[in-house]
């Protein structure tokens, strides 16, 4: 019997739909409208869903099942100010730093600003939506003030951060919130792509992986099918 040729090393138990189940599941409550640079994209109540590769500020996170919705707003100033702790991070001069360099930094500031694990954010959104808290609107920022957040929330701010210095022109490149499925459940982390080198780099703040998609210690699914 020939043998199967393996393109990439993507683990076949991975499953890449939960954001198309997110949108499927509240498909009644949305409405498509045009975001600039990204065209017709779905909203949810007013906000743009926050998918992969799609900008993060002002958009919102839903669940694949029916939970809190993450608002990713700059309103109340507590978002930017964490920006800007991350940027006395990266020194007077960040531009001269390296794409590795910049996403352990901004790693290690995600598990800084957010330490407390399951049993803590779920007292954040119980004082915050009470018992239910399904697709009730919650702020990113609510957990950078209560010190906590899983995988999802800090995944986001990790991207917050990443989109923030591609924004101010501190890196260039692509980022996005990534997640999928595996049979121990669902995933969510951080990923950027390096214009200038092609690397992929991913900053799993939950799972606390962080580094170059092909060298970490893969406990995880990070790669996305076509990634070689």
């Amino acid at each position: 019997m020939a043998s199967i040729i393996v393109e990439n090393d993507e683990r076949p138990d991975v499953r890449w739909n939960r954001t198309m189940r997110a949108l499927e599941r509240v498909r009644w409550q949305l409405e498509m409208r045009n975001l600039p640079g990204y065209g017709q994209v779905p909203f949810f109540k007013g906000r743009h869903v926050i998918g992969r590769d799609m900008q993060i500020v002002d958009g919102v996170y839903l669940g694949t099942y029916a939970r809190e919705a993450i608002v990713v707003s700059e309103r109340d100033g507590i978002l930017p100010n964490a920006y800007r702790y991350l940027l006395s991070r990266l020194g007077r001069h960040p531009k001269r730093l390296d794409d590795l360099t910049v996403i352990r930094i901004v790693h290690e500031t995600v598990r800084e600003l957010l330490p407390g694990g399951e049993t803590a954010t779920e007292a954040i959104i119980r004082d915050r939506l009470g018992s239910s808290g399904k697709d009730d609107e919650i702020e990113l920022s609510a957990f950078v003030v209560g010190k906590a957040g899983v995988c999802r929330h800090r995944g986001l701010l990790g991207t917050y951060f990443l989109e923030k210095l591609l924004k101010d022109g501190i890196r260039v490149g692509m980022r996005s919130i990534d997640r999928n499925e595996m049979d121990a459940g669902g995933h969510a982390w951080a990923r950027f792509v390096s214009k200038k080198t092609g690397q992929i780099l991913i900053s799993d703040a939950g799972l606390d992986e962080c580094g170059d998609i092909f060298e970490v210690e893969q406990q995880w699914g990070y790669l996305r099918p076509g990634d070689v």
